[in-house]
């Protein structure tokens, strides 16, 4: 090799080192902030109209609290305790409704919202959910089968008999017609989520821009809020991770987020 070659050769090896450098640098320097709280609910479990089961779990959250936990799990997973039930211990004693024992317990639950629930490479569930859920059925004697549903149509699940309640990342409000609900048991809120650095800081910036959401829970809170209605555009993503991939490259403005998932991704 000619030594005008090998001199081409290296200011080549510089530019693409260069180049890759400055890609990832720009991968690595995406930070995200909270700018706006759109509300707050208690997240809670859903059952068939009028169906004990309902009591039944309602007692055992109950008696969690009253061990601890509840507040246990809280912190493992989320970092803090966010826990809201009564705690009332001997719960299922003074429980009147008859409860059948070896019983397998159908929940409907979602994919990709760690740590609250998701899924490993194998299909099973892991997070604050299925062990809440898991101390749950082990009180009562019970077994447990999770299946992945969306939240948008959990009254349609439950009264079709595929699963017995619904636990996920929600308050189903809006849902008291249609289905039984727990007492409120995981104190959460909404956020507006952006890129650091985007010049969006106040709810009032995001007029006309793209909002990206993971379900129907965010997008009831910007119905609510009133900030669907100025939005650009609504964009539903597949799972909070696929959400975040988005704000990061622009494919989108901001997003509503769990308070207390947020921490876990940001």
């Amino acid at each position: 090799m000619t030594r005008s070659k090998r001199i081409a050769a290296l200011f080549l090896c510089l530019i693409t080192l260069f180049l890759l450098c400055a890609c990832g640098g720009r991968a690595r320097s995406v930070t995200f902030k909270v700018i706006a709280e759109l509300d707050q609910e208690e997240f809670r479990v859903a059952f068939r109209k009028d169906d004990p089961l309902c009591d039944i779990v309602t007692a055992v959250l109950k008696e969690l609290a009253a061990e601890g936990q509840l507040s246990r799990l809280s912190g493992q997973y989320l970092g803090a305790d966010y826990t809201c039930i009564q705690a009332l211990p001997e719960a299922l004693r003074i429980l009147d409704t008859e409860i059948t024992p070896g019983r397998k317990l159908r929940i409907g639950v979602q994919e990709g919202v760690a740590p609250i629930s998701s899924t490993r490479d194998d299909g099973t569930f892991y997070g604050l959910i299925p062990d809440l859920a898991e101390m749950v059925a082990q009180k009562l004697g019970w077994t447990i089968e999770f299946m992945p549903i969306n939240s948008d149509n959990v009254a349609a699940e439950l009264g079709s008999g595929n699963i017995d309640c619904a636990w996920m990342a929600a308050s189903f409000a809006g849902s008291e017609e249609s289905c039984s609900l727990s007492p409120g048991w995981l104190r959460n809120s909404h956020e507006l989520v952006v890129r650091s650095g985007s010049g969006l800081n106040r709810k009032n910036s995001l007029k006309g821009k793209i909002l990206g959401i993971s379900d129907a829970t965010a997008l009831n809170a910007l119905k609510t809020s009133g900030l669907e209605e100025k939005a650009g555009a609504v964009w539903t993503y597949t799972d909070l991770i696929s959400c975040f991939n988005a704000l990061a490259s622009g494919d989108c403005d901001a997003l509503v987020i769990d308070s207390v998932v947020s921490g876990y991704y940001m």
